[in-house]
């Protein structure tokens, strides 16, 4: 039986070759790389006529019908040599010269196949939506969560549409209806602007209900000390400051003879504010009671999710605050989605009356608006095809 040798710039082409003289029934001997070539030596000897496999199968096909297909059986024993070597049976050298076949096809299939990051993508290609939101930050699960809105549009349509379903998503529908609480409740992590939001929605209500009668006050745990920032913009607003504690009754809230709205800085523990406001809430009706939580603007995506999954319990809104120090970007704003946040109020730091707005729908696609024309005036033109 013939025995030849081929030399070829890769395994496929020499399994090519190999497969050109020898047919179906070639078996590799032996494979070797010499500068920088492929050498396969290959033979018909043993070998036992095997079907051809299909040259137009699919890489599918060929694990289907190949890879996973069960080994033929092997020689009987007691049909082993008298040279004392165990021989390759002619069924398994057949199994194994097609095993070779399909591994070469495979690296065929799979040389032109390139794995790389967004920023390993060409940028002289055209923009496409999904590309260029995932660019500007926006996560995959809220590209999912709205792909339904951008999906089949051309790209600034489809932008739109996405950024259009985020700020409809984000909104809370219903935010001004805080003003209307008997009790709010700010909750929020320290150096989140939770005592400043307090001051800010007591100088609202003042001004939406001039004739009624606001208290500020703050909601403390054990190891409480006495909240001098709160004193200070009591002061400044002109309206009284009280201090609560997690041991103070629930039938005291209300009890509202003195004033008629109270906004309440809840600096107590998480677990053990959710739950005195709970009762509270519970006690008093849900109608009566405002909660929202701040967040600044530069929060990560990992405290963000923290900081929902502490008051999960009370559904708050969300205030973003600190937006004159720092801007939310689009993991944030994706993070928010995810996490099913409604916001309702954007809010800075500097100015305690004024500075703050409810976030309407428009409101907030404006704003995600500008920030993605910002990513792309940054991003190179594209004049190729998507």
């Amino acid at each position: 039986m013939p025995t030849i040798t081929v030399q070829a710039a890769d395994s496929a082409t020499a399994m090519d070759e190999i497969w050109a003289k020898l047919g179906p029934d070639a078996m590799i001997i032996s494979t070797s790389k010499r500068n920088g070539r492929i050498v396969m030596e290959a033979t018909t000897d043993g070998a036992k006529p095997a079907m051809a496999p299909s040259v137009e199968a699919g890489f599918s096909d060929i694990f289907k019908g190949q890879m996973l297909a069960k080994p033929a059986a092997t020689a009987k024993a007691g049909n082993a040599p008298n040279d004392g070597q165990m021989p390759i049976p002619a069924a398994a050298g057949a199994d194994i010269a097609a095993l070779r076949r399909d591994i070469a096809q495979m690296q065929n299939m799979l040389s032109g196949l390139v794995l790389t990051d967004l920023d390993g993508v060409n940028p002289s290609l055209s923009a496409s939506t999904r590309l260029e939101l995932q660019r500007a930050g926006f996560s995959a699960a809220s590209l999912n969560l709205l792909k339904a809105r951008y999906a089949g549009l051309a790209y600034g349509d489809g932008c739109d549409a996405f950024l259009g379903g985020m700020a409809e998503k984000l909104a809370h529908p219903h935010a001004e209806a805080l003003l209307s609480k008997r009790l709010i409740f700010v909750v929020g992590a320290t150096g989140t602007g939770r005592t400043t939001m307090v001051a800010k929605l007591t100088a609202m209500l003042r001004e939406a209900h001039p004739r009624k009668e606001i208290i500020a006050a703050s909601l403390h745990g054990q190891n409480a000390s006495n909240n001098q920032s709160l004193q200070g913009f009591g002061r400044l607003l002109n309206v009284p400051v009280c201090a609560l504690s997690l041991a103070t009754p629930v039938t005291d809230f209300n009890k509202m003879t003195d004033y008629d709205i109270m906004v309440i800085d809840v600096t107590a523990m998480p677990d053990e504010a959710s739950q005195k406001i709970a009762e509270i809430k519970a006690h008093v009706g849900a109608k009566e009671i405002g909660i929202i939580a701040t967040i600044p603007g530069s929060t990560s995506r990992a405290m963000i999710e923290l900081t929902m999954q502490r008051f999960a319990d009370l559904e708050p809104m969300i205030a973003l605050t600190k937006l004159d120090e720092c801007e939310t970007t689009a993991s944030e704003f994706s993070a928010y989605v995810e996490q099913g946040a409604r916001i309702s109020i954007l809010s800075g730091t500097k100015s305690v009356i004024g500075a703050s707005i409810f976030a309407s729908e428009n409101i907030l696609l404006q704003y995600l608006k500008e920030n993605f024309s910002n990513h792309e005036a940054i991003m190179p033109t594209g004049t190729g095809s998507e």
